[in-house]
């Protein structure tokens, strides 16, 4: 396959001008470093299976991934059939999905181009629609709406701490990751979605006009915007209802009534809530956006509080953290992508909910400050915990970015007998070895890395991190051995 592959090796590798839009100028540890564009047939890599749905655009289909076997959704779009500001705004939304990093987030894998299509390869979220969900149970209440806005409400002060709007909030754009009864809602679709300078305004009206909050239809917005519109998907979950008349024969007389600033807050379905039930709503739905709280403020809110599960510390996963050790920054990478194609949602889970539960100012990562708390609060000895936390800080924090996000402490808190398994070991080799022959080239490792656009020389001390024998490629012995090195010291 691909674009990288095919070149020589004594060449630099030649980009599009879309695939440079993507790309990364250094080896730097993270996800985003296995996400580029790519060119050649996605069969090669992908089985193709049933469609999940259609639009105007192509379709979405259920791809199984050859070498780690896991299920995956590809959106399909055909070129022939995407406007150009269409193509420009699926570039923002794979450059914006390609650098988040968060469990409540739609997780992008890969991105494919042939002549005809473009595909996008995304986690398959096979539990349907939330709100599907909830008009199906035959019992719902205040603690499962609460649940799950907590989730909601996570992923957007996640997005907002990167200064990142969503702006098109709505049920349909929260979906449940499995049919599982405990499954976990993952926030999609950020075609819409815009990364913003700190206090600049907004004024494009954009979103689905149900749950446009009164400040986009005046084009001057934050994003407070989004927050209207999880008040009105909250007022819909539990009442059924919406805050503001709907039966009307225009887009214009939906804006009039949100803009109104006149909500339905005496109707029995809204006043039969609890009163912290029926506070919170009313704060979100303020009309002045700067009186409604923020996404960080609404985790700390009594209802939620009261209501939503608490995670809670495992020392388990405390003690797995405190024993991390890595040597290189290809060991890093290669277990980030571990972390992140091949670990399982079942795997993540005990680890998710302790990130979550350390995460004390809601950012969606975990500063040294919040990891001495942690410690603290697992030791009972604030002096033991400083401690260690200042030798294992830099060791976790692979791309120096001062905090620790939620990959990089999935790889640094899972067993090693889990992220290193044999199998998965396996795995991530098979994905870096596209002919199978046992060796990985430095073509191929430039095919699944072909986002960084570095130097011949830059590559070459990349492979030596592997290579033992000099002989400038890395043969199965030589990855293995890296990857357990550490561990068995």
């Amino acid at each position: 396959m691909g674009c990288c592959g095919a070149k020589a090796e004594n060449k630099q590798i030649e980009m599009s001008k879309e695939q440079k839009s993507l790309a990364i100028n250094k080896f730097q540890v993270g996800p985003d470093i296995f996400i580029n564009l790519k060119q050649g047939d996605i069969s090669d890599n992908y089985i193709i299976n049933k469609i999940l749905g259609e639009g105007s655009y192509g379709q979405v289909r259920l791809v199984q991934h050859k070498k780690s076997g896991q299920q995956r959704a590809m959106k399909q779009i055909s070129k022939k059939k995407i406007l150009k500001d269409q193509e420009e705004a699926m570039f923002s939304e794979v450059n914006l999905l390609k650098n988040m990093d968060y469990p409540s987030i739609v997780k992008l894998y890969e991105l494919y181009q042939d002549r005809q299509n473009y595909y996008l390869i995304t986690e398959y979220l096979n539990g349907g629609e939330l709100l599907d969900k909830l008009t199906k149970l035959q019992s719902f209440n205040e603690r499962m709406a609460a649940e799950y806005m907590k989730q909601v409400l996570s992923a957007l002060a996640y997005c907002h701490a990167q200064n990142i709007i969503h702006r098109d909030m709505k049920p349909s754009n929260i979906m449940l990751a499995s049919t599982d009864p405990q499954a976990k809602i993952k926030v999609i679709d950020f075609g819409t979605a815009k990364r913003c300078v700190t206090g600049e305004t907004q004024t494009q009206v954009i979103g689905t006009p149900l749950y446009i909050a009164p400040e986009v239809i005046d084009k001057n917005y934050t994003e407070k915007c989004d927050i209207w519109s999880c008040g009105v998907i909250l007022y819909q979950i539990l009442t059924g209802k919406f805050p503001f008349e709907v039966k009307v024969s225009s887009l214009q007389q939906i804006f009039n009534n949100i803009k109104s600033g006149k909500y339905n807050f005496t109707s029995k379905e809204f006043t039969s809530l609890s009163y912290e039930a029926q506070e919170l709503i009313k704060s979100m739905l303020q009309f002045d956006p700067n009186k409604r709280p923020s996404a960080q403020k609404i985790l700390d809110d009594p209802w939620i509080k009261e209501k939503a599960r608490e995670e809670k510390i495992s020392k388990d996963v405390m003690n797995e953290l405190g024993k991390f050790r890595n040597e290189s920054n290809m060991r890093a990478a290669i277990l980030q992508l571990i972390a992140g194609s091949v670990m399982s949602n079942d795997e993540k889970e005990q680890l998710t909910s302790t990130f979550q539960s350390m995460d004390k100012n809601k950012d969606g990562q975990l500063s040294k400050e919040e990891l001495i708390q942690a410690y603290t609060q697992v030791f009972n000895d604030e002096l033991k915990a400083k401690h260690l936390v200042n030798e294992i800080f830099d060791q976790i924090d692979q791309n120096k970015s001062g905090k620790i996000s939620y990959t990089e402490f999935l790889v640094a808190s899972a067993k090693q007998n889990i992220i290193l398994s044999k199998t998965k070991i396996d795995q991530a080799f098979k994905m870096f070895d596209k002919d199978g022959n046992g060796v990985i080239t430095k073509p191929e490792l430039q095919d699944i890395m072909c986002g960084i656009d570095i130097d011949n020389t830059e590559w070459s001390q990349i492979i030596s991190q592997c290579d033992k024998n000099n002989d400038g490629n890395i043969q199965y012995e030589e990855f293995v051995s890296m990857l357990l090195t550490v561990v068995n010291k």
